[in-house]
């Protein structure tokens, strides 16, 4: 009879992991849909290093594509306006404005997580944390966890009701947040107004740089193999998602631009061709905050890499970057 008994709850307690795992990967999921589907405006924080800003976030969606306003409440009142095809930076302390095309933007805020959450098993550790308030919702916490040295982990907090990510954190290889930002005020759903989405410095009071047309856009789905160059050590998991020419507004050039990702993290590789009086080049590493950057000179180009990683993925990368020649 005791063994009868103890079966049964062998097999539910072997069962219990693979289930909680998909009950993470199942707030992953909401989380990613809530991002894209929602109307929400509110207020949130981001902490960076010893800086604290306050942003202003509007975003709509519809049958208009995505619509985004995100303004910071401090400082020199910078903005970034979106839509589903292109960017606005609007920076009038310097009297400046950058445009581009969204083909190689980031989605729209907050949305920081893949389509395809498979790809994560490999490289994280995805589990459900506690219950808490955020921005006086009730919140549910996801951690996941990188399995090495090449990934920063996520402490990630959804609202319960709609699963709108409310907070997320950076973490390093301790558990210590690198960087994070939390909602202090939000408001999910409702209509929004177009002038809500308008900014606040008239475009014309801007000199503005930007691409002059659509990148020329070559996107690949596996490999790390390009037609000009390659790049021999990739850390497990990160494959080349997307590749690209994309103009420099700032330097007035064509730039090669490469994003390799493992399914969350992503890093982005450019090479830019310098002409032999050029002094401006970039070597070794540098920091800013979670953003790490390697930069080395190859075959007369500089090779830039630059992500939201551990310094040895960046440094991995760009130190195998050669140039595919006959």
């Amino acid at each position: 009879m005791r063994n009868k008994l103890l079966i049964p709850a062998l097999i539910l307690t072997l069962c219990l992991p693979a289930r909680a795992a998909d009950e993470a990967s199942e707030w992953l999921m909401r989380m990613n849909d809530a991002a894209s589907a929602l109307n929400y405006e509110g207020t949130f924080v981001y902490v960076h290093g010893h800086t604290v800003e306050t942003m202003l976030v509007v975003h709509k969606t519809g049958s208009g594509g995505l619509h985004e306003r995100i303004y910071s409440l401090n400082g020199a009142g910078r903005e970034i306006i979106r839509d589903a095809e292109q960017v606005w930076c609007y920076v009038p302390d310097k009297k400046i404005g950058v445009h581009e095309y969204r083909q190689v933007s980031k989605p729209g805020f907050p949305n920081i997580l893949p389509q395809q959450l498979n790809r994560l098993a490999s490289n994280y550790v995805i589990t459900l944390g506690r219950r808490d308030r955020i921005a006086d919702r009730d919140s549910q916490q996801i951690m996941v966890k990188p399995k090495d040295e090449y990934r920063y982990g996520y402490d990630l907090w959804a609202d319960a009701d709609t699963g709108l990510m409310l907070k997320a954190a950076l973490l390093d290889a301790e558990g210590e947040p690198i960087e994070q930002y939390m909602f202090v005020q939000v408001v999910i759903g409702g209509e929004i107004q177009d002038s809500a989405l308008a900014p606040s410095t008239p475009k014309q009071d801007l000199l503005w740089y930007g691409s002059a047309g659509s990148e020329q856009t070559l996107v690949t789905t596996a490999g790390v193999e390009t037609e000009d160059w390659v790049v021999a050590k990739l850390p497990h998991g990160f494959t080349l998602s997307r590749s690209m020419k994309r103009h420099s507004p700032m330097r007035n050039k064509m730039i090669q631009h490469f994003v390799y990702s493992d399914g969350l993290a992503a890093v982005s590789l450019f090479v830019e061709e310098l002409a032999d009086e050029e002094k401006h080049r970039i070597t070794g590493m540098n920091r800013m905050g979670a953003i790490h950057a390697f930069g080395n000179v190859v075959d007369g180009h500089q090779i830039t890499v630059v992500g939201e990683v551990p310094w040895k993925t960046v440094d991995m990368i760009g130190m195998s970057v050669t140039a595919n020649r006959p």
